[in-house]
């Protein structure tokens, strides 16, 4: 059986004195990880915790994440993720949805978790010693740094990542020890990445992307460096790519223009950087050039995948090489296009996409009928999006999931958006689409209706939003319209109501 616990032990046996973990000026060895993580495994089960419960978990990029990560793996207690973007409300309806038994938040959430505390205790990193709050490092250090004798095998949970759902709610994708363990062990053979390299994890670690950087280093015996800011800035990436001498790292487009850009003036060690994974959004042909123009050995990799999912496919970069397929299939994935009614497509006709393999996640936490509605009966997942594969086994995506927008690497789904601006008393009707966007990839477009009768103040429409949205999620621009295109079955047609506003707004 192999577990992530399992994992780490096995690293910190083969790399003991190697820094595992680099934040900043701080750093831990593989056993100190090691060591570390046997200690808040204890921590948690001293609590009277036991396997299968939930901690939740808001912290930012930093050890603290990673160690909770860990420390919660050897302990068969199950992490759940939190975005820190998000609003209390969206931060409690997940909480309160994972029935989670614990919390450790950074200490900069004790205003917003004081309600949640007479439901849950709630530990805090980096307290002042009179705030009198619980303070998570006393907790841990109090423990000992003996293995915990818990039985956990490799189809146990790990963590839960909650991933906005369409119908507005989001939804906790359930991912197993194995599951996780798997995509880490793919990405090594797709990417040949050893003990021997740097990674550089940018992207926050309540996503799975980060969580599979630091994991993939951690179990092969490879340094990661957190980046160690709270907001992603081009020069700090450089900075901390130049100083350890990065070789491997995952980016979203956006960032990747601005890694461009640096390259471009000369800001950038061209000769360490070797192996870039870009996801969560298509990458263009100029941007692509740029990259591989820039750096002399880097090998460019485009990965589709989902929380979901984990990776799916992926694709080698190379200067005018083709553009438009997301690859093909990741080492045990099979993957099937399937009409409405489930049934095999042949190449080139467009469906819906489903996967199979070991990356999977395992459900919906607490939600059967999605997960029904996800599955086929013999295992092959979808999340909606829409594609073909071609006559020699490359996948083509054509359409998101649903109407999804990505706004620097966030998902933002339209229908959690109107529901927030349909709270106005004097809205009758709303639709939310993304517009290209030169930095941010997307941005977030609202064409409102008032009611009959009724006017609409847009700046408390504004207002309403940066209470009800994390910022991401925010309409950047929301303009008031006398209807919105309605199809047959009475609903408005979204993509019509897009290409409206792009012809009235061709700049």
């Amino acid at each position: 059986m192999l577990t992530v616990g399992e994992a780490l032990h096995g690293a910190a046996v083969r790399h003991k004195n190697k820094p595992a973990l680099i934040f900043g000026e701080e750093q831990l060895s593989f056993q100190e990880l090691d060591l570390k993580t046997n200690r808040i495994a204890q921590a948690l089960l001293s609590l009277g915790l036991t396997k299968g419960q939930r901690v939740g978990l808001l912290l930012p990029n930093g050890l603290d994440m990673a160690e909770a990560y860990f420390g919660l793996a050897k302990a068969g207690i199950i992490g759940v993720p939190i975005n820190l973007r998000w609003t209390p409300e969206e931060i409690r309806y997940a909480l309160l949805d994972s029935q989670i038994s614990l919390i450790v938040a950074d200490k900069d959430f004790l205003p917003a978790l004081s309600s949640v505390e007479s439901l849950v205790p709630v530990y805090y990193t980096h307290l002042d010693d009179a705030s009198g709050a619980r303070s998570w490092e006393k907790l841990v250090a109090a423990a000992p740094s003996e293995p915990v004798r818990v039985d956990i095998v490799e189809d146990d949970v790990w963590v839960i990542v909650y991933t906005s759902g369409t119908t507005g709610k989001p939804k906790g994708a359930v991912r197993t020890h194995i599951s996780n363990l798997m995509i880490a062990l793919t990405l090594v053979a797709e990417l040949g990445i050893s003990s021997e390299d740097v990674g550089l994890a940018v992207l926050p670690m309540f996503h799975v992307n980060s969580l599979w950087v630091v994991t993939l280093s951690a179990i092969i015996g490879a340094t990661c460096v957190i980046y160690p800011h709270r907001a992603i800035h081009p020069q700090h990436i450089v900075e901390e790519m130049n100083r350890h001498r990065v070789t491997y790292t995952m980016f979203v487009p956006t960032l990747l223009s601005f890694l461009a850009d640096a390259v471009e003036a000369g800001k950038v060690d061209t000769e360490t950087l070797r192996v870039i994974l870009t996801a969560s959004a298509p990458l263009d042909s100029t941007l692509r050039d740029r990259i591989l123009q820039g750096f002399s050995q880097v090998r460019l990799y485009d990965i589709y995948g989902s929380t979901e999912y984990g990776a799916c496919s992926v694709i080698r970069h190379r200067l005018d090489g083709p553009l438009g397929s997301v690859g093909y299939p990741v080492i045990g994935q099979d993957i099937r296009i399937l009409d409405e009614h489930r049934q095999p497509q042949p190449p080139g006709v467009i469906g819906e996409v489903f996967v199979k393999g070991p990356s999977l996640m395992k459900e919906y936490w607490g939600n059967p009928e999605a997960t029904r509605e996800s599955f086929t009966q013999d295992g092959y997942l979808t999340v909606g999006d829409m594609g073909y594969l071609s006559a020699d086994g490359l996948l083509f995506l054509v359409d998101r999931k649903q109407d999804m927008i990505i706004v620097a690497g966030e998902n933002v789904y339209p229908v959690e958006v109107e529901e927030a601006l349909l709270r106005h008393p004097d809205l009758g009707m709303a639709t939310v689409f993304g517009v290209p966007d030169p930095r941010r990839g997307e941005r977030v477009v609202a064409l409102v209706v008032p009611r009959s009768g009724h006017t609409v103040d847009v700046e408390s429409l504004y207002q309403l939003a940066k209470e009800q949205l994390a910022d991401y999620k925010r309409p950047y621009i929301i303009e008031v319209v006398e209807e919105l295109p309605i199809g047959p079955s009475g609903k408005v047609v979204r993509r019509q109501a897009k290409e409206g506003w792009l012809q009235r707004h061709p700049e």
